[in-house]
């Protein structure tokens, strides 16, 4: 009677005699940091890992795969920024592993929330004005539902796509390797 092979054991019969370019080893590579940087960028959003023991985490894995400059945390650091959401410490580490200014990065972010919310502000405005008018509903307690609003959708999808573009191109002017 012959042996039962695993699933695993088939396989690797099959493909021993592969091997893998030194292109597509590179590329494993990078997808390899990539993944683990963010794991580590998520532990620290997440209040899972303090700045120190990111920092020190950061420097074993550029040791591990030989990497001689931030460039890597820099672009997952940057990838991760969005308008939408709180970013201070993702600005933070960002001033800590790039020299540049990332003035212009801040701005954007903030001009973004100024923007968003004056339009919001304006389109209450707007329809407590037409509730007040078509339906006689007026007074400190009517409060009008944004998000169910179609022009105002319309408007903030608006507003976030001309941010989403300048954002990026401001992160675009950032390379700090």
């Amino acid at each position: 009677m012959g042996e039962i092979k695993s699933t695993l054991d088939l396989v690797m019969e099959k493909t021993k005699h592969l091997s893998l370019s030194s292109e597509e080893k590179q590329t494993q590579e990078q997808a390899e940091i990539k993944k683990r940087i963010n794991g580590l960028l998520q532990k620290y959003q997440d209040q899972i890992l303090a700045g120190d023991d990111l920092t020190a985490e950061i420097e074993k894995l550029k040791k591990e795969f030989s990497l001689s400059d931030d460039a890597p945390v820099v672009s997952q650091l940057l990838d991760r920024l969005d308008l939408e959401k709180d970013n201070h410490q993702l600005l933070v580490l960002l001033n800590t592993y790039c020299s540049k200014d990332l003035e212009t990065v801040e701005s954007v972010l903030n001009e973004f929330k100024d923007e968003l919310s004056a339009a919001a502000s304006y389109r209450m405005v707007q329809l407590r004005e037409d509730l007040a008018q078509k339906h006689s509903m007026s007074g400190s307690a009517v409060v009008p539902n944004l998000q169910a609003d179609d022009t105002w959708q319309a408007e903030a999808a608006e507003i976030r796509s001309k941010f989403k573009a300048m954002l990026q191109e401001a992160k675009d002017k950032i390379s700090c390797a």
